[in-house]
């Protein structure tokens, strides 16, 4: 009879004690928990209140979040983002993103390089901008009698190509009896058909090396 009542009290005891413990770990966990070792879950882990990573967060396989706070900077090697990003501060993009679909940018500033193969300017039907190029081009001595067009190279216009439209505006360099009929693009150069209008108080048809400024698009 001893050994029972021995036996039936060990029996409480334990059964007590597990209870114990379950009943404290649920305590614990409905508050803030401190784990000093690695998480790691062959499953879904859901976070249902607010997380704070106060070191580094690595998403190896992939993450879906909700709404993400980012109280500092955001380091990333790949994001997909599939929904609207709305940022309060600055975003910095120190690598090359690339945008598959329409990108607003309701108030941009682009300090560095702004580099795209389709750029649309508005909101009307505007074509898209894959390259655009300003400078300066020099065309050689020429001479033309009055009333007559001389077709001449302007020389170092780089980096302009056949595939460009280009807009060419004369400097005061250009003696005034000469006009600049046409303009078009060939390969680091343009094409410029100039005429001699015979107006001015030089009608020889001489002309020196002249620099013509040029825009060029496509």
């Amino acid at each position: 009879m001893t050994f029972l009542k021995s036996s039936l009290k060990h029996i409480a005891f334990s059964v007590l004690s597990v209870l114990g413990g379950v009943a404290l770990g649920a305590t614990l966990v409905g508050a803030a928990t401190t784990i000093s070792t690695n998480i790691q879950t062959d499953g879904t882990l859901s976070v249902t209140g607010s997380t704070t990573v106060a070191s580094q967060f690595n998403a190896v396989g992939g993450a879906t979040l909700g709404t993400l706070t980012l109280g500092g900077a955001l380091t990333y090697g790949g994001v997909a983002l599939s929904n609207a990003v709305t940022g309060t501060g600055n975003m910095v993009l120190s690598v090359s993103p690339t945008f598959t679909g329409t990108a607003i940018l309701s108030g941009a500033t682009l300090s560095g390089l702004a580099s795209t193969t389709q750029l649309k300017v508005g909101s009307d039907q505007v074509n898209t901008i894959s390259g655009m190029i300003f400078g300066t081009c020099t065309i050689p001595s020429t001479n033309t009698t009055a009333s007559s067009t001389v077709q001449v190279t302007c020389a170092s216009a780089t980096g302009v190509t056949t595939s460009y439209k280009v807009f060419v505006q004369a400097t005061s360099s250009l003696p005034s009896m000469y006009v600049i009929q046409s303009a078009t693009s060939s390969t680091g150069a343009i094409e410029v058909r100039i005429l001699n209008t015979g107006l001015g108080t030089t009608t020889a048809g001489g002309m020196d090396p002249t620099t013509l400024n040029f825009w060029a698009v496509r």
